[in-house]
């Protein structure tokens, strides 16, 4: 929210004084800042270690993921632009049809880096059933501008029921149970030129 004072006179336009207050008064005026695609200018959130450029959250479809494979991961690559920017991309477990695309994120500073916490939402009346189930995973792209050259990125995923139980453990068949919540820590050493 932005807020600006504004000094109101007997001639001033657009603002009128009202009550008792006089001829003269302050006014305090806010403005809530609408929400805008963010743009490489921009920042999201500085930490010690960091400053976070953008966040994107999407559903990918999941496609020859093998049964045994690893399901959260990070990965890391230089931008395509010459700033000194990484992107940082965070896929989730495998899930399907009775969970939701829309998850719950948090954004937070460690002492070395960042934690991103997403929670999934999984339907309470899901009981492993595999017909008609589409497969996918959360993809979480963060673009980030280091300041230190030893960067620790960590996400951590969380599962709910819709009636707001937290599951400690679920299964997407025909994968493997996983335990909950599923942490995962990536140590960026950046070298800069």
């Amino acid at each position: 929210m932005k807020c600006f004072e504004i000094q109101c006179g007997s001639g001033s336009t657009g603002i009128k004084n009202q009550g008792t207050a006089g001829k003269r008064g302050l006014a305090l005026v806010c403005f809530l800042a609408v929400a805008v695609p963010f743009s490489s200018a921009q920042v999201v959130k500085v930490c010690p270690s960091l400053k976070v450029r953008s966040v994107k959250v999407s559903p990918q479809l999941l496609k020859d993921l093998p049964r045994n494979a690893q399901q959260a991961t990070i990965e890391t690559e230089a931008s395509a632009r010459e700033t000194k920017e990484i992107t940082v991309v965070a896929k989730g477990p495998v899930l399907g049809s009775m969970d939701s695309e829309k998850l719950s994120t948090d954004l937070a500073c460690s002492n070395d880096g960042l934690v991103f916490t997403a929670t999934i939402t999984r339907s309470a009346n899901y009981h492993g059933a595999v017909a008609q189930n589409v497969l996918w995973f959360p993809r979480i792209t963060i673009v980030v501008g280091p300041l230190q050259r030893e960067i620790a990125l960590q996400t951590v995923w969380n599962m709910r029921l819709t009636n707001g139980r937290m599951l400690d453990h679920a299964r997407t068949p025909p994968y493997p149970e996983q335990k909950y919540p599923i942490t995962v820590t990536k140590t960026l050493h950046w070298r800069q030129n």
